[in-house]
Parts: C-alpha cells; sequence; structure tokens
C-alpha cells in the first residue's frame, strides 16, 4: 500500500491530508495533525518532507499503531490518536476532520481514535508513505 500525505505548514501545527492506496483505489483517507516545522528538531518538529516506511509497532503508551522508520536524526515517531498539536512531541495524529474544540481559534482533530482504528484495520501491516506540502516551511 502507497499513503500520500499532503501538509500544510502553519506557525503553530501542520494541518494535512493523509490518502492510502491500495493499487489505484483509494481504500482511506483522513486528516493529519503535526507540529509546525521547526528544523527537524526532537519532539518540537513535523519529520522532513520525504518518503518513508511504515510498520506496526508496539507503543507503551498508545498500544499497537504505526512506526515511521528511518526519520534522519529522529526516533519513534508513530501515527496515533490525538486531538490538539500541544499533545504531539513529532509525531502525526489521525483525524475524520478539524475543528477548534477548546475555542483558542486554532484546529484541532476530531474522531481520532476512531479514525486511528479504521487506519489500524485497513493498513495493519504498514504502508510506504511519501509526504509532500502545499507550502514552505515558516522558519
Amino acid at each position: 500500500m502507497i499513503a500520500i500525505q499532503s501538509r500544510k505548514y502553519g506557525k503553530k501545527q501542520t494541518t494535512g491530508h493523509l490518502c492510502l492506496f491500495d493499487e489505484d483505489d483509494l481504500v482511506f483517507d483522513c486528516k493529519t495533525l503535526e507540529p509546525p516545522w521547526r528544523g527537524n528538531k526532537k519532539n518540537i518538529s513535523c519529520i522532513p518532507e520525504r518518503e518513508y516506511d511504515v510498520i506496526p509497532h508496539d507503543s507503551p503508551k498508545y498500544g499497537r499503531c504505526l512506526l515511521i522508520k528511518d526519520v534522519p536524526n529522529r526516533s519513534y515517531i508513530l501515527f496515533h490518536w490525538l486531538n490538539f498539536y500541544t499533545e504531539t512531541e513529532g509525531c502525526i495524529g489521525v483525524g475524520r476532520d478539524f475543528k477548534d474544540i477548546n475555542s483558542d481559534n486554532i484546529k484541532d482533530i476530531i474522531s481520532s481514535k476512531n479514525t486511528f482504528d479504521k487506519l489500524m484495520k485497513v493498513a495493519p501491516d504498514g504502508f510506504r508513505l511519501k509526504i509532500i506540502s502545499e507550502n514552505t516551511p515558516e522558519d
């Protein structure tokens, strides 16, 4: 399976859209939420644009999830559930849509746990991920 994540950098967070394909068929899509681009710094930045292998992983905090392999100078970057950009330390959260849940005028992600469970059912063995962007990071 191949996944393409198109993302848009912001000052406080990076939002995106993940599409997962089996051959030419779209089998899953969702919204994504990550930290902003901060030079790929550990725990505070989204990861660089490129292609990655994503594999199953057992996390002490999230249980069965998906690990993004071979991120330059980083480790344990996961796909998991979350609602707010403040809940990620470089990982990618998934959800059904964006909504300002806590009235801070910043997009949050909704239905994250349910969306993550669907992703795990569609791609239990992982996938190849290609990250592209719609804009330039604001360094």
